[in-house]
């Protein structure tokens, strides 16, 4: 019963290619709009938002740092992130992640080592319906008011 070998799938693997890099010399002031995979080697002081119908990827990697919120269908995270994560797939933490804000996802991964100084907030069936850059821009205004 307990000897049954199971594969493990080892996270951060699962994003094959990347459209855009942002490389480590290089630092953006301002929102991003993305609708293709995205890795984030430098820092971003800004909202990183996947365009409405799209599906996209984002990666951030070790010793990169975002400073804003992050909306994507799956995202991978080695690095630094100060503001919330949302996901309507999957969010995967690295050993090296640093996280500083409240997550919401429909799937998690988190590897030893990660950290997280917020709250997880798993979706359940009717609000993964309701999952669209216009709420999730609303609910980030409105704790941010709080």
């Amino acid at each position: 019963m307990f000897n049954k070998s199971t594969p493990k799938q080892k996270l951060g693997k699962t994003i094959d290619s990347f459209e855009t890099i942002i490389g480590t010399t290089v630092r953006i002031d301002g929102n991003l709009s993305i609708s293709q995979s995205v890795r984030i080697d430098g820092v971003v002081n800004g909202n990183i938002f996947q365009d409405e119908g799209s599906q996209a990827s984002i990666a951030i990697a070790k010793g990169a740092e975002v400073h804003g919120d992050i909306r994507a269908d799956h995202i991978v995270i080695s690095g630094k992130v100060v503001g919330n994560i949302f996901t309507k797939e999957m969010v995967e933490l690295l050993g090296t992640a640093e996280i500083v804000g409240d997550i919401t996802y429909s799937a998690i991964g988190i590897e030893v080592g990660a950290r997280v100084t917020g709250k997880l907030n798993q979706m359940n069936e009717s609000e993964l319906a309701e999952f669209s850059s216009q709420s999730l821009i609303a609910q980030a205004k409105q704790k941010a008011t709080s």
